[in-house]
């Protein structure tokens, strides 16, 4: 519901467009009231693995057992043990400490070695060092405690402001903004409009999410909105979009307002889609593409609506980040020659987001159901997956939804109201 606060009076200039000849402010209102329980998980013990080529841990055995390096613990022993030879692919946090001793070792002898020989190898050796524990890739699983099942009561009131007005030259002008509870911001958006399309300024969305868009929710406060796709492109502040015979077309960019995080490569979206009617059936085509610094997005939606069913279907692509180059190894692994380890060419891991939402509305109830997997190379693909209802009382609706959020449950009860 939308009450209208009186302007038609008032006149605006807009310098170089002529002057509005009305102008008018709506103010609505949304509230809820509600709680959410979510599942808690178990404890996760923290720890660090390490992966080495079989290449590496030779050569660095090889400068180990440099008996000109004095860094054998004990006879016949050495300071970087292997525990098993073949097994050197994964060392442990002892063999990769003792391989840092090593280079310690190693360092001091560039300048202190008995021999100018020893002095010039152990320099050789000390680069060759750095690279392989450089290559040594350590991976880090963080501890996390256990949680406990929580329950939250969720409410929120948020009051939204519109105006618009139209030029004595037939451009159209307006802004939008709102204050949430609890909330200090000033942010909002504003636009001007005319044949040429439309330019918004603001807290804007990114093109392609605008025509893209997302699959449906449930629950009363959105039961952690995993029916979310995370666009790259979100906080844009400048956009253009255009509409024609059932085609519409966004473009955004962000120009920058102090720090910038995107100082090199590109800083922009956009999106087109297709809207019409087949065969009683309304459709909805978008396409949309963002490149934020080094890393693109690609996204598809196909929406279908027929009388009271509708379904959403969602995909993304994102690529990462550029190749990491391939480096052949060099064959020697002896102490005193260059040792210079293998790289894989390396695609960043590419994260492709799938997801479909069907609704269908019944008189005043409607339910819903939704399922999004998330799936990132070398990584457990994430599963999200929901269904809810809602009521209409007539300015206020009664909203549940349940929510499986990675094998996470969440529940989320509430109403809410319009006005």
């Amino acid at each position: 519901m939308k009450h209208k606060y009186l302007a038609s009076t008032a006149v605006i200039a807009l310098v170089g467009f002529g002057t509005a000849a009305a102008a008018e402010i709506t103010i609505s209102g949304t509230a809820r009231i509600g709680i959410n329980t979510t599942e808690g998980a178990a404890a996760i013990t923290g720890d660090t693995t390490y992966t080495m080529t079989l290449a590496d841990a030779s050569f660095i055995v090889a400068v180990d057992d440099n008996v000109n390096y004095g860094t054998r613990s004990v006879a016949g022993g050495s300071m970087v043990a292997f525990s098993v030879m073949a097994n050197a692919a994964t060392p442990t946090k002892t063999e990769v400490a003792n391989v840092t001793a090593l280079r310690a070792r190693v360092a001091g002898l560039v300048t202190d070695g008995a021999t100018s020989a020893i002095r010039s190898a152990a320099a050789i050796d000390l680069t060759s060092i750095d690279g392989v524990l450089a290559r040594t890739n350590a991976t880090v699983t963080t501890a996390v405690a256990k949680k406990a099942d929580t329950t939250v009561g969720k409410n929120r009131v948020r009051i939204s402001f519109a105006g618009s007005g139209t030029t004595d030259g037939g451009l159209t002008f307006g802004f939008s903004a709102r204050a949430d509870q609890s909330n200090t911001s000033n942010g909002g958006t504003q636009y001007i409009s005319g044949a040429f399309g439309k330019i918004s300024m603001g807290d804007l969305n990114g093109g392609d999410e605008q025509l893209v868009g997302n699959l449906s929710g449930v629950g009363s406060s959105g039961a952690g909105s995993h029916q979310e796709f995370g666009y790259q492109s979100s906080s844009h502040n400048i956009g253009y979009s255009v509409s024609m015979a059932g085609v519409s077309f966004a473009a955004t960019t962000d120009l920058v307002r102090g720090a910038d995080s995107t100082k090199t490569g590109s800083n922009s979206a956009m999106g087109v889609k297709w809207s019409g009617d087949m065969g009683g059936a309304t459709l909805g085509l978008a396409l949309g593409t963002s490149k934020i610094g080094t890393k693109t997005e690609d996204s598809f939606s196909v929406g279908i609506g027929m009388g009271g069913l509708s379904l959403m279907a969602v995909s993304h692509t994102n690529d990462n980040g550029p190749v990491t180059a391939k480096v052949i190894a060099s064959t020697s692994i002896a102490s005193g020659t260059t040792h210079v380890g293998a790289v894989a060419e390396k695609a960043n891991s590419d994260t492709d987001t799938t997801g479909l939402s069907i609704s269908y509305a019944m008189d005043a109830m409607s339910v819903t159901a939704y399922t999004r997997t998330e799936s990132t190379s070398g990584k457990v693909d994430k599963d999200y997956s929901g269904v809810g209802f809602t009521y209409n009382l007539g300015g206020a609706t009664v909203k549940a939804g349940f929510v499986d959020a990675n094998d996470i449950s969440i529940m989320d009860f509430g109403i809410n109201f319009s006005f």
